[in-house]
Protein backbone atom coordinates (compact mmCIF):
# COMPACT_ATOMS: atom_id res chain seq x y z
CA UNK A 1 0.00 0.00 0.00
CA UNK A 2 2.90 2.38 0.76
CA UNK A 3 3.78 2.23 -3.12
CA UNK A 4 0.32 3.29 -3.62
CA UNK A 5 0.58 6.19 -1.35
CA UNK A 6 3.81 7.45 -2.83
CA UNK A 7 2.67 7.31 -6.26
CA UNK A 8 -0.04 10.23 -5.97
CA UNK A 9 1.49 12.06 -2.94
CA UNK A 10 1.58 15.92 -3.73
CA UNK A 11 5.10 15.74 -1.69
CA UNK A 12 6.42 12.86 -3.52
CA UNK A 13 5.32 13.94 -7.01
CA UNK A 14 7.40 17.42 -6.28
CA UNK A 15 10.47 15.46 -6.26
CA UNK A 16 10.08 13.63 -9.40
CA UNK A 17 12.66 14.47 -12.02
CA UNK A 18 10.43 13.47 -15.35
CA UNK A 19 11.78 12.44 -18.35
CA UNK A 20 15.09 11.91 -18.95
CA UNK A 21 17.00 13.77 -22.24
CA UNK A 22 20.29 11.79 -22.26
CA UNK A 23 18.83 8.25 -21.33
CA UNK A 24 19.73 6.57 -24.48
CA UNK A 25 23.12 7.67 -25.12
CA UNK A 26 24.99 10.81 -22.96
CA UNK A 27 26.17 12.27 -25.86
CA UNK A 28 23.15 13.08 -28.00
CA UNK A 29 20.48 14.76 -26.24
CA UNK A 30 16.78 13.66 -27.30
CA UNK A 31 14.53 16.89 -26.17
CA UNK A 32 11.35 16.67 -25.16
CA UNK A 33 10.81 20.12 -24.60
CA UNK A 34 11.37 21.30 -27.96
CA UNK A 35 8.63 18.82 -29.66
CA UNK A 36 5.65 21.82 -28.44
CA UNK A 37 6.08 24.83 -30.15
CA UNK A 38 6.66 28.28 -28.14
CA UNK A 39 3.71 29.68 -29.66
CA UNK A 40 1.38 26.67 -27.88
CA UNK A 41 3.29 26.41 -24.57
CA UNK A 42 1.04 29.52 -23.37
CA UNK A 43 -1.73 26.45 -22.77
CA UNK A 44 0.32 24.41 -20.49
CA UNK A 45 -1.15 24.43 -17.26
CA UNK A 46 0.27 26.35 -13.68
CA UNK A 47 1.76 23.83 -12.05
CA UNK A 48 3.17 23.91 -8.83
CA UNK A 49 6.48 22.85 -8.32
CA UNK A 50 7.69 23.41 -11.86
CA UNK A 51 7.95 27.15 -13.36
CA UNK A 52 8.19 25.64 -16.99
CA UNK A 53 4.35 24.22 -16.59
CA UNK A 54 5.96 20.55 -17.09
CA UNK A 55 4.77 17.45 -15.19
CA UNK A 56 7.01 15.25 -14.05
CA UNK A 57 6.52 11.87 -12.95
CA UNK A 58 8.75 8.72 -12.39
CA UNK A 59 11.00 9.04 -15.91
CA UNK A 60 8.00 10.42 -17.77
CA UNK A 61 7.14 14.30 -18.77
CA UNK A 62 3.42 15.35 -19.58
CA UNK A 63 3.76 18.35 -21.56
CA UNK A 64 -0.07 19.16 -20.74
CA UNK A 65 -2.87 21.34 -23.02
CA UNK A 66 -5.29 22.68 -20.24
CA UNK A 67 -7.58 24.52 -23.39
CA UNK A 68 -8.31 20.81 -24.65
CA UNK A 69 -7.54 18.82 -21.40
CA UNK A 70 -5.39 16.35 -22.68
CA UNK A 71 -1.81 16.21 -23.36
CA UNK A 72 0.30 17.23 -26.41
CA UNK A 73 2.58 14.68 -25.41
CA UNK A 74 3.86 12.05 -23.26
CA UNK A 75 7.50 11.93 -23.18
CA UNK A 76 8.88 8.34 -21.65
CA UNK A 77 12.22 6.48 -21.27
CA UNK A 78 11.64 2.89 -20.99
CA UNK A 79 14.71 0.54 -20.20
CA UNK A 80 14.00 -2.95 -21.44
CA UNK A 81 16.80 -5.15 -19.29
CA UNK A 82 14.16 -5.46 -16.27
CA UNK A 83 10.60 -5.90 -16.99
CA UNK A 84 8.28 -6.17 -14.13
CA UNK A 85 4.54 -7.61 -14.12
CA UNK A 86 2.81 -4.52 -11.89
CA UNK A 87 -0.74 -4.47 -11.00
CA UNK A 88 -3.07 -1.75 -11.97
CA UNK A 89 -5.72 0.78 -10.19
CA UNK A 90 -7.63 3.72 -10.96
CA UNK A 91 -7.29 7.18 -12.75
CA UNK A 92 -6.27 9.87 -10.46
CA UNK A 93 -7.12 13.66 -10.72
CA UNK A 94 -3.31 15.24 -10.74
CA UNK A 95 -2.83 16.91 -7.54
CA UNK A 96 -0.43 19.92 -9.02
CA UNK A 97 -2.68 21.99 -11.30
CA UNK A 98 -6.54 22.82 -10.80
CA UNK A 99 -8.85 19.99 -11.34
CA UNK A 100 -11.34 22.38 -13.31
CA UNK A 101 -8.24 21.78 -16.20
CA UNK A 102 -8.83 17.71 -16.19
CA UNK A 103 -11.20 15.51 -17.57
CA UNK A 104 -12.42 12.93 -15.05
CA UNK A 105 -14.55 9.84 -13.87
CA UNK A 106 -17.72 12.61 -14.77
CA UNK A 107 -16.83 13.14 -17.56
CA UNK A 108 -16.41 9.49 -18.78
CA UNK A 109 -19.97 8.38 -17.86
CA UNK A 110 -21.92 11.59 -19.38
CA UNK A 111 -22.98 8.43 -21.78
CA UNK A 112 -26.12 6.96 -19.14
CA UNK A 113 -28.30 5.05 -22.25
CA UNK A 114 -25.86 2.07 -23.48
CA UNK A 115 -22.12 1.84 -23.81
CA UNK A 116 -20.40 5.57 -23.92
CA UNK A 117 -17.47 3.87 -26.26
CA UNK A 118 -14.58 6.03 -24.20
CA UNK A 119 -12.16 4.55 -22.46
CA UNK A 120 -9.58 6.49 -20.24
CA UNK A 121 -6.50 5.97 -23.05
CA UNK A 122 -3.03 5.50 -21.29
CA UNK A 123 -0.83 7.72 -23.40
CA UNK A 124 2.61 6.63 -21.11
CA UNK A 125 1.06 2.96 -20.64
CA UNK A 126 1.31 1.72 -16.66
CA UNK A 127 2.74 -1.57 -18.57
CA UNK A 128 5.34 0.63 -20.83
CA UNK A 129 6.72 1.71 -17.82
CA UNK A 130 6.79 -1.45 -15.57
CA UNK A 131 10.54 -1.53 -15.75
CA UNK A 132 13.66 -1.40 -12.80
CA UNK A 133 13.48 -1.67 -9.56
CA UNK A 134 10.72 1.29 -9.38
CA UNK A 135 8.95 -0.74 -11.51
CA UNK A 136 5.61 -0.67 -9.65
CA UNK A 137 6.08 3.29 -8.79
CA UNK A 138 6.02 4.03 -12.30
CA UNK A 139 3.34 1.97 -13.58
CA UNK A 140 1.28 3.69 -10.72
CA UNK A 141 2.11 7.30 -11.53
CA UNK A 142 0.70 6.54 -15.47
CA UNK A 143 -2.77 6.86 -14.20
CA UNK A 144 -3.04 10.84 -14.03
CA UNK A 145 -5.76 11.99 -16.04
CA UNK A 146 -3.29 14.41 -17.35
CA UNK A 147 -1.46 11.33 -19.06
CA UNK A 148 -4.78 10.37 -20.64
CA UNK A 149 -7.19 10.85 -23.83
CA UNK A 150 -10.50 9.55 -24.25
CA UNK A 151 -10.27 6.82 -27.10
CA UNK A 152 -13.20 4.39 -28.56
CA UNK A 153 -12.89 1.16 -26.66
CA UNK A 154 -12.29 -0.82 -30.57
CA UNK A 155 -8.69 1.56 -30.47
CA UNK A 156 -7.73 1.53 -26.83
CA UNK A 157 -8.24 -2.32 -26.49
CA UNK A 158 -6.88 -2.83 -29.92
CA UNK A 159 -4.60 -2.20 -32.37
CA UNK A 160 -3.54 0.85 -30.13
CA UNK A 161 -2.94 -1.72 -27.67
CA UNK A 162 -0.82 -3.81 -29.97
CA UNK A 163 1.37 -1.54 -30.61
CA UNK A 164 2.22 -0.32 -27.09
CA UNK A 165 2.64 -4.35 -26.94
CA UNK A 166 5.20 -3.96 -29.63
CA UNK A 167 7.11 -1.35 -28.18
CA UNK A 168 7.51 -3.45 -24.98
CA UNK A 169 8.55 -6.33 -26.47
CA UNK A 170 11.16 -4.84 -28.62
CA UNK A 171 12.37 -3.13 -25.89
CA UNK A 172 13.00 -6.17 -23.68
CA UNK A 173 14.08 -8.32 -26.68
CA UNK A 174 17.95 -10.55 -26.42
CA UNK A 175 21.03 -8.85 -28.24
CA UNK A 176 19.04 -5.46 -28.84
CA UNK A 177 20.36 -2.24 -27.04
CA UNK A 178 17.38 -1.78 -24.54
CA UNK A 179 16.99 1.92 -23.90
CA UNK A 180 14.28 3.82 -25.84
CA UNK A 181 12.33 6.94 -26.07
CA UNK A 182 8.59 7.54 -26.42
CA UNK A 183 6.70 10.28 -27.53
CA UNK A 184 2.93 10.22 -27.80
CA UNK A 185 -0.28 12.20 -27.68
CA UNK A 186 -3.62 13.24 -29.69
CA UNK A 187 -3.27 14.96 -33.23
CA UNK A 188 -5.01 18.21 -31.76
CA UNK A 189 -7.55 19.87 -34.48
CA UNK A 190 -8.93 23.30 -34.35
CA UNK A 191 -11.86 21.45 -36.48
CA UNK A 192 -11.85 18.52 -34.21
CA UNK A 193 -15.20 17.47 -33.50
CA UNK A 194 -17.57 18.41 -30.58
CA UNK A 195 -18.67 15.59 -28.14
CA UNK A 196 -22.24 15.29 -28.10
CA UNK A 197 -22.31 14.79 -24.05
CA UNK A 198 -20.25 18.07 -23.64
CA UNK A 199 -20.29 20.35 -26.62
CA UNK A 200 -16.86 21.96 -24.61
CA UNK A 201 -14.93 19.60 -25.45
CA UNK A 202 -13.37 18.27 -29.20
CA UNK A 203 -12.77 14.79 -29.62
CA UNK A 204 -9.21 13.93 -30.89
CA UNK A 205 -9.68 11.58 -33.72
CA UNK A 206 -5.93 10.73 -34.71
CA UNK A 207 -2.97 9.55 -32.58
CA UNK A 208 0.62 9.29 -32.95
CA UNK A 209 3.41 7.72 -31.55
CA UNK A 210 7.09 8.21 -32.11
CA UNK A 211 9.92 6.24 -31.10
CA UNK A 212 13.80 6.96 -30.51
CA UNK A 213 15.87 3.72 -30.63
CA UNK A 214 19.40 2.96 -31.00
CA UNK A 215 21.39 0.65 -33.30
CA UNK A 216 24.70 -0.28 -34.59
CA UNK A 217 24.23 2.44 -37.01
CA UNK A 218 23.03 4.99 -34.58
CA UNK A 219 19.92 6.31 -33.55
CA UNK A 220 17.01 6.45 -35.35
CA UNK A 221 13.15 7.77 -34.88
CA UNK A 222 10.09 6.35 -36.54
CA UNK A 223 6.37 7.10 -36.29
CA UNK A 224 2.71 5.59 -35.93
CA UNK A 225 -1.03 7.52 -36.46
CA UNK A 226 -3.67 5.75 -35.83
CA UNK A 227 -7.78 6.87 -35.60
CA UNK A 228 -11.06 6.11 -33.83
CA UNK A 229 -12.97 8.56 -36.02
CA UNK A 230 -14.82 5.37 -37.91
CA UNK A 231 -16.22 3.87 -34.97
CA UNK A 232 -17.07 7.31 -33.25
CA UNK A 233 -19.16 7.79 -35.61
CA UNK A 234 -20.76 4.95 -35.94
CA UNK A 235 -21.83 5.25 -32.22
CA UNK A 236 -22.72 8.60 -33.03
CA UNK A 237 -20.43 10.79 -30.85
CA UNK A 238 -20.03 13.93 -32.69
CA UNK A 239 -22.31 16.64 -31.75
CA UNK A 240 -23.00 17.59 -35.82
CA UNK A 241 -21.29 15.96 -38.92
CA UNK A 242 -17.90 15.92 -39.50
CA UNK A 243 -16.35 16.25 -42.46
CA UNK A 244 -12.96 14.97 -42.76
CA UNK A 245 -10.11 17.00 -44.00
CA UNK A 246 -8.67 16.74 -47.09
CA UNK A 247 -5.77 14.06 -47.12
CA UNK A 248 -2.07 15.55 -46.59
CA UNK A 249 0.75 14.55 -48.75
CA UNK A 250 2.82 11.89 -46.64
CA UNK A 251 6.40 12.14 -47.99
CA UNK A 252 12.13 3.94 -42.97
CA UNK A 253 10.27 1.83 -39.77
CA UNK A 254 9.76 -1.20 -37.69
CA UNK A 255 10.18 -2.85 -41.19
CA UNK A 256 8.29 -6.30 -39.83
CA UNK A 257 5.78 -4.15 -38.58
CA UNK A 258 2.46 -6.14 -39.40
CA UNK A 259 0.17 -3.03 -40.05
CA UNK A 260 3.38 -1.00 -41.38
CA UNK A 261 1.98 0.37 -44.32
CA UNK A 262 -1.19 1.55 -42.81
CA UNK A 263 0.03 3.09 -39.72
CA UNK A 264 3.56 3.77 -40.04
CA UNK A 265 4.02 7.66 -41.05
CA UNK A 266 7.11 9.85 -42.97
CA UNK A 267 8.13 11.72 -39.70
CA UNK A 268 8.01 14.72 -41.72
CA UNK A 269 4.49 14.08 -42.75
CA UNK A 270 3.84 13.21 -39.03
CA UNK A 271 5.42 16.79 -37.97
CA UNK A 272 2.94 18.50 -40.16
CA UNK A 273 -0.18 16.51 -39.18
CA UNK A 274 0.92 17.35 -35.69
CA UNK A 275 2.07 20.60 -35.78
CA UNK A 276 5.29 19.21 -33.62
CA UNK A 277 9.02 19.04 -33.89
CA UNK A 278 10.28 15.76 -33.61
CA UNK A 279 13.82 16.83 -35.03
CA UNK A 280 17.00 16.37 -32.81
CA UNK A 281 20.27 16.18 -34.00
CA UNK A 282 21.79 12.39 -33.84
CA UNK A 283 18.55 11.38 -34.93
CA UNK A 284 18.26 9.67 -38.28
CA UNK A 285 14.90 9.22 -39.76
CA UNK A 286 13.47 5.81 -40.94
CA UNK A 287 11.94 6.85 -44.33
CA UNK A 288 8.70 5.52 -45.22
CA UNK A 289 7.17 5.82 -49.02
CA UNK A 290 5.02 8.46 -50.12
CA UNK A 291 1.45 7.92 -50.51
CA UNK A 292 -0.78 11.08 -50.93
CA UNK A 293 -4.16 9.34 -49.29
CA UNK A 294 -2.31 8.06 -45.81
CA UNK A 295 -4.09 10.01 -43.16
CA UNK A 296 -7.50 9.51 -44.94
CA UNK A 297 -6.98 6.21 -45.22
CA UNK A 298 -6.09 5.80 -41.49
CA UNK A 299 -9.26 7.75 -40.71
CA UNK A 300 -11.02 4.64 -41.71
CA UNK A 301 -9.67 1.95 -40.00
CA UNK A 302 -11.57 0.57 -37.32
CA UNK A 303 -9.90 -2.57 -36.32
CA UNK A 304 -7.56 -4.93 -37.19
CA UNK A 305 -9.33 -6.51 -39.92
CA UNK A 306 -9.74 -2.96 -41.76
CA UNK A 307 -5.88 -2.56 -41.24
CA UNK A 308 -5.54 -6.03 -43.24
CA UNK A 309 -8.18 -5.19 -46.32
CA UNK A 310 -6.38 -2.02 -46.50
CA UNK A 311 -2.87 -3.75 -46.23
CA UNK A 312 -3.73 -5.84 -49.41
CA UNK A 313 -4.69 -2.89 -51.35
CA UNK A 314 -1.47 -0.89 -50.81
CA UNK A 315 1.60 -2.87 -49.65
CA UNK A 316 2.80 -3.00 -52.97
CA UNK A 317 3.35 0.87 -53.01
CA UNK A 318 6.32 -0.26 -50.39
CA UNK A 319 9.66 -0.29 -51.35
CA UNK A 320 11.77 -3.56 -50.27
CA UNK A 321 13.88 -3.58 -47.03
CA UNK A 322 18.00 -2.36 -48.30
CA UNK A 323 20.98 -4.21 -46.68
CA UNK A 324 22.09 -0.31 -45.77
CA UNK A 325 18.82 0.54 -43.92
CA UNK A 326 18.97 0.96 -40.27
CA UNK A 327 17.79 -2.34 -37.82
CA UNK A 328 14.26 -2.76 -37.63
CA UNK A 329 12.59 -3.69 -34.58
CA UNK A 330 10.82 -7.01 -34.38
CA UNK A 331 7.26 -6.97 -34.25
CA UNK A 332 4.45 -9.66 -32.98
CA UNK A 333 1.45 -8.52 -33.18
CA UNK A 334 -2.14 -10.81 -32.78
CA UNK A 335 -4.67 -11.66 -35.49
Amino acid sequence: MSILIDAFSKEKLLACKGYNTLFIDKNIPVNHESIVPTSEREKYPEVEGNKKGLLHYSDLTVLYNSDRKVPFVSAYNIDGTDKQKVSRTSFRPEPRIKTALQLDNAFYDLRKDGPTEFEIGHMAANNEMAWGTDAQLRAYRTFFFTNSVPQAEVLNTGIWKSLESYIITEAAAPSKNKKIAVFTGPVLKSNDPQYIEDKRFQIPLLFYKVVVFPTTKGLFSTGFVMSHQRRLEEMKMFAKTYKIEKAMVAKEPFTDFQYKTVFQMDMGALEELTGLNFKWKGVQRLKVPNDMNQVKKIRKVRDSKDAKDAIKKTEKMFLPRSSTQAPALTMILPS
